[in-house]
């Protein structure tokens, strides 16, 4: 949130945009994150790589005009949102800021969701590729022992 701070809300989306009814349950401008996607690969010993497919979405309330005679301020206000479109891109696109393993953020798409609440909806898709050891059997660790026979010949 502190690179992109025209947003009041950010958090994980688990479809409170899509289930509500009356007042929208988070304030706007908002972005919702959610891991849509993962597709593995074999690269053997158990071992796997990985691409995640990460989709931020951007809402803003949007309820007034924004053609050439609305006047100047609704104009002004309709641009907040490439803004903070803008500004989302500049903080995940290849910015390095996950765990080791991970690459950073790639930006693979966006698009326009239109939605009849008056709700503006640009969604913003970033693959992210990874290895995964976490199912590669741990070898124990072995303690190197001294046996007192062989010491005392």
């Amino acid at each position: 949130m502190s690179h992109v701070p025209s947003l009041k809300e950010v958090d994980e989306d688990w479809g409170q945009m899509e289930f509500y009814e009356g007042m929208p349950p988070v304030k706007m401008p908002c972005a919702l994150i959610d891991i849509q996607d993962g597709q593995f690969t074999d690269a053997g010993d158990l071992r796997q790589q990985g691409t995640l497919t990460v989709v931020v979405k951007l809402y803003i309330l949007r309820l007034s005009n924004t053609s050439n005679k609305a006047p100047q301020n609704q104009k002004d206000n309709a641009k907040k949102g490439w803004v903070a479109y803008e500004d989302i891109v500049k903080a995940l696109h290849g910015q390095d800021f996950i765990k080791n393993g991970f690459a950073a953020p790639i930006r693979t798409r966006m698009q326009r969701i239109k939605r009849r609440d008056g709700i503006y909806e640009r969604d913003i898709t970033f693959s992210i590729g990874f290895t995964d050891t976490s199912c590669v059997p741990q070898k124990p660790k072995v303690k190197p022992t001294i046996s007192l026979a062989a010491s005392v010949e």
